[in-house]
């Protein structure tokens, strides 16, 4: 079953309300999200709430350490980035790489880029004394460029990539958040391979679904099915070691793999301390499935020998 681009697209309209939602209740600090959520009439369970808070913060952890390791000399990709803001938080905070590149479906960018014009404080932040091209689906600017392509587009995907100045010689931060498991995997191969082979010294962070076939990830694909979604590539890395060995099997030097579970254990106890008294949790036992079926993996090359095998959570 093939799943439908715009049922997976309205996917990224249900991220951007459940994080708006979680920051809203003082899970973390977002000021620019709520430039991109609209349906706010409704709430969220605590449980979806801090999946949301272990999955931004262990990514945010993960890039932080990338960047300061490379002295901010170093560039990110965001693929099928949606309506994510990390762009202007880095900016705010002063730890902005070279070059920034999001990507997504032209539906997903047009939206992005309607917002970008409507808001100053969004396209201020992209000046940098210099002009801002903003068409219909896409924005170039000095370090920031959003892309409209299809990442199933593999050769218009590498193509436009390297056109807006991407550079192969530096450190290269790659992300994908909820994407490759709605590929088909010959795709999702070809990308992390193309990443891998390309770029020598290069992180590429993946946060998927996974464990399809017990009784919880059997109701989620049901359930996103349903929707419209289908988990293409779900079958492909079915656990924690496979998918961390799809990176090794496509040219990456070294991998690793944790389930959310373990990433929500590994992130600073005094801060889950906090964000846990927010909302009451009525069963623990739901949030530990809903964790342990999500996952964060990565593949790295460190040929320039910066130690990004010590960029770890906990």
């Amino acid at each position: 079953m093939q799943s439908d681009d715009g049922a997976v697209q309205q996917t990224n309209d249900d991220a951007s309300f459940s994080k708006w939602f979680a920051v809203q209740r003082g899970y973390w600090k977002d000021p620019y999200v709520k430039f991109f959520c609209h349906a706010k009439d409704r709430r969220q369970s605590p449980e979806i709430s801090r999946g949301y808070y272990a999955r931004v913060k262990g990514i945010e952890l993960l890039l932080h350490q990338f960047i300061r390791i490379s002295n901010q000399k170093c560039q990110v990709v965001n693929l099928g980035a949606g309506f994510d803001t990390t762009y202007w938080q880095l900016c705010e905070h002063s730890m902005s790489p070279q070059l920034f590149v999001e990507v997504d479906f032209g539906m997903v960018t047009a939206k992005k880029c309607q917002y970008i014009r409507m808001k100053k404080v969004l396209s201020e932040a992209l000046q940098k004394g210099q002009d801002v091209l903003v068409s219909q689906t896409e924005v170039h600017a000095s370090d920031y460029h959003l892309l409209a392509v299809d990442l199933r587009n593999v050769g218009e995907l590498t193509q436009k990539l390297l056109a807006t100045g991407l550079d192969i010689s530096i450190p290269t931060f790659f992300l994908a958040e909820c994407v490759l498991s709605y590929m088909d995997p010959n795709f999702t191969k070809e990308i992390i391979k193309w990443a891998g082979s390309t770029f020598s010294t290069a992180m590429f962070i993946n946060y998927d679904p996974f464990l399809a076939h017990d009784r919880f990830g059997q109701n989620m694909q049901e359930h996103l099915k349903s929707r419209g979604c289908s988990l293409l590539g779900i079958e492909a890395c079915p656990d924690l070691h496979s998918q961390k060995e799809r990176y090794i099997q496509n040219g990456w030097q070294g991998a690793w793999s944790l389930d959310m579970n373990q990433v929500y254990m590994l992130l600073p106890r005094e801060e889950v301390a906090r964000i846990e008294k927010l909302d009451f949790l009525d069963e623990q036992i739901l949030l530990t499935q809903l964790l342990q079926h999500y996952c964060l993996s990565c593949g790295y090359n460190d040929a320039l020998k910066l130690g990004l095998d010590k960029v770890c959570l906990g």
